[in-house]
């Protein structure tokens, strides 16, 4: 009876430990948390410090800025020369004379002789040893085909341009044209529309003096033919030249046009004293979109003698 006694009061006893336990006043369990709170919050507060970056305050540094570059002080500019406006092409050149052997002088045949002509340099550029004066068409007369510029001629400047040449053995009459070139191998004549330089000799036994300025025959005159066609759009010249000559002869002309086109060393040979006349063809302009002001052509021999005849008479678009 003692022994079931015993056994009865020990869960008796771990029944009460526990229920003291979950019955312990509220105030304690309170604290507990609150003490478990604070731990939490400051295991928080400590992490967030961690992880805070500090601050660094530095220092301003202050780089110097570079010395100034002074300004340059500029002239004020001067007003341009008179006619400055207008700009100079760099490769022009205007005829003066022919110092030796006027075209047209009669020459023994096979006789040497040396042409000399007298030109000006009307463009901007200056020139020089490495200018050449080259042979264009016509009769080469024995002489080289390029020659070295005799010297410098800045603009506005005249020089001589001399050529060893050689008449030919055979009687008649020869015409050699000639222009200038220009280091970059531009090639440029003289006066408005670029025309060569000739020389023009009669090979033949001359006046009985033989005097190398005797006259010879040569081209008297010079008259136009000028027939107008009209269509709906255009208007068409059909353009004749004639040149009279007062003597047997050969003549080397040109044809200019008002607008700079034309043909050059177009010949003709007199059998005798008479007139030759020499079909241009037709020039035409669109009636309808071409300026109404007039147009003319230009007859220029070049041999015997150079000449620049007077132009055509107005030729004008149909309707006007």
């Amino acid at each position: 009876m003692t022994a079931k006694h015993t056994h009865g009061i020990l869960p008796s006893l771990i029944c009460a430990a526990l229920f003291v336990g979950s019955c312990a006043p509220a105030a304690s369990n309170d604290s507990i948390i609150a003490t478990s709170v604070a731990e939490t919050v400051a295991a928080q507060d400590t992490e967030r410090a961690r992880l805070t970056p500090t601050a660094t305050i530095l220092s301003p540094t202050l780089t110097p800025l570079a010395s100034p570059t002074p300004l340059t002080t500029k002239a004020p500019p001067t007003a341009p020369p008179p006619g400055s406006g207008n700009i100079v092409p760099c490769y022009r050149a205007e005829y003066v004379a022919d110092v030796t052997i006027p075209d047209g002088t009669i020459v023994s045949p096979g006789e040497s002789f040396m042409k000399r002509w007298s030109v000006k340099n009307t463009g901007s550029c200056t020139w020089n040893s490495s200018y050449k004066f080259v042979f264009m068409d016509g009769d080469v007369m024995g002489g080289a085909y390029v020659y070295n510029f005799p010297g410098v001629a800045a603009p506005d400047d005249t020089v001589e341009i001399p050529i060893q040449l050689y008449a030919p053995t055979t009687t008649g009459s020869y015409t050699g044209y000639w222009k200038i070139q220009a280091p970059d191998e531009t090639i440029f004549g003289v006066g408005q529309y670029g025309q060569s330089l000739s020389v023009s000799i009669v090979v033949g036994s001359g006046t009985p003096e033989n005097s190398k300025t005797a006259s010879v025959y040569d081209v008297t005159a010079v008259s136009y033919t000028i027939e107008r066609r009209c269509t709906a759009a255009n208007t068409f010249w059909r353009i004749y030249v004639h040149l009279t000559s007062n003597g047997p002869l050969k003549s080397t002309f040109r044809i200019l046009q008002s607008d700079g086109v034309g043909q050059n060393n177009i010949k003709l040979t007199f059998a005798s004293a008479e007139t030759l006349s020499f079909d241009y063809g037709e020039w035409s302009q669109r009636t309808i979109t071409s300026s109404p002001n007039p147009r003319w052509v230009q007859v220029i021999t070049t041999s015997p003698t150079y000449r620049e005849w007077p132009k055509s008479e107005s030729m004008y678009l149909c309707g006007y």
